[in-house]
């Protein structure tokens, strides 16, 4: 099964080199080769070829929710100094 998960790999790191050195229509070819380069590992691994690309999408969409909510926690603020209150009724 080792040798699966390299040859994956390796027939999509040669795809997608291609792709990159080449035009729109070899670009367009790589996302269908890979799709059904998808589809094949299903059918060789299984059920966890299926699940696998779900979990880690769901993953990636909280990341992406942590890092576009805390964005106040990386830009530093600043406190204004501490005022004294004018009260008109402190006057002693």
């Amino acid at each position: 099964m080792a040798l699966a998960i390299l040859a994956y790999a390796a027939i999509i790191g040669l795809l997608g080199w291609a792709a990159w050195n080449s035009g729109v229509t070899e670009k367009a070819m790589f996302v269908v080769n890979v799709v059904f380069l998808w589809i094949s590992a299903i059918w060789f691994f299984g059920y966890p070829a299926l699940i696998g690309p779900a979990v880690l999408a769901a993953i990636a969409y909280l990341a992406l929710l942590v890092v576009m909510t805390s964005s106040d926690l990386r830009v530093p603020v600043t406190v204004p100094a501490r005022q004294r209150p004018d009260y008109p009724h402190d006057e002693s």
